[in-house]
């Protein structure tokens, strides 16, 4: 009798624990598919797109005009050419190298180095000449094609001429430096966007010596 009352006492005991064993179970189980893991955190893919302003990039460039652009190529330049000039000489050879200077008020600045030479029967002549012009701003546009040609200014001018005294086998020279005031009138015409041609007559005071002349001239921008 006492180990059926054991036997039954055992069994008992191991119903109950039994019983509650399903609610364990269940406890244990993995979370359903669709639930969140604790401490894994969500990551968002979708595209942040730049706030506007902010974007990196160079902005293009704004294009230059056309009458910039004419004007900045139209400040230096060289200038070979021809004058007929009053005096001894028919004719001289030129080269000049013009230079920008600055817009100061109604007129364009310039300064220009020249080089004359000639030769006729028994003399020769060299001149340098450094002329500071004004040019006024409104006579004239950057992008005309044709466009009129006016200005006036100091120049100084150092002028050697050799001259070769035939029987003597002896050459002479003889140099003079001095200043004037010059006015320019002509006319200047693009052939493309570096080449062009040049005319133009010169009036000196005082006039007291002859090198006014007229010029016929190509420059190259």
């Amino acid at each position: 009798m006492r180990r059926a009352r054991g036997l039954a006492a055992f069994l008992a005991s191991l119903w109950i624990a039994s019983a509650g064993a399903p609610g364990h179970a269940f406890a244990q189980d993995a979370p359903a598919p669709d639930s969140t893991a604790v401490g894994a955190p969500a990551v968002d893919l979708t595209p942040v797109e730049p706030p506007a302003g902010d974007s990196v990039g160079v902005a293009p460039a704004t294009p230059r005009s056309q009458a910039e652009d004419a004007q900045r190529l139209d400040r230096d330049r060289f200038e070979w050419g021809v004058a007929a000039v009053q005096g001894y000489f028919d004719w001289l050879g030129t080269f000049a190298y013009r230079r920008f200077l600055r817009d100061g008020g109604p007129f364009q600045q310039n300064i220009v180095i020249e080089l004359e030479a000639g030769k006729k029967d028994y003399l020769s002549e060299g001149a340098v000449s450094l002329l500071y012009l004004f040019r006024p701003i409104r006579t004239f546009r950057p992008e005309w094609r044709i466009r009129p040609l006016l200005e006036v200014g100091p120049g100084a001018h150092l002028v050697i001429q050799v001259a070769n005294i035939e029987g003597f086998d002896d050459t002479g020279f003889h140099s003079h430096a001095y200043g004037k005031m010059h006015a320019y009138a002509g006319v200047e015409a693009l052939i493309s966007r570096r080449w062009g041609i040049l005319l133009r007559g010169r009036f000196t005071t005082p006039a007291d010596r002859p090198l006014d002349y007229a010029q016929a001239a190509i420059f190259l921008r």
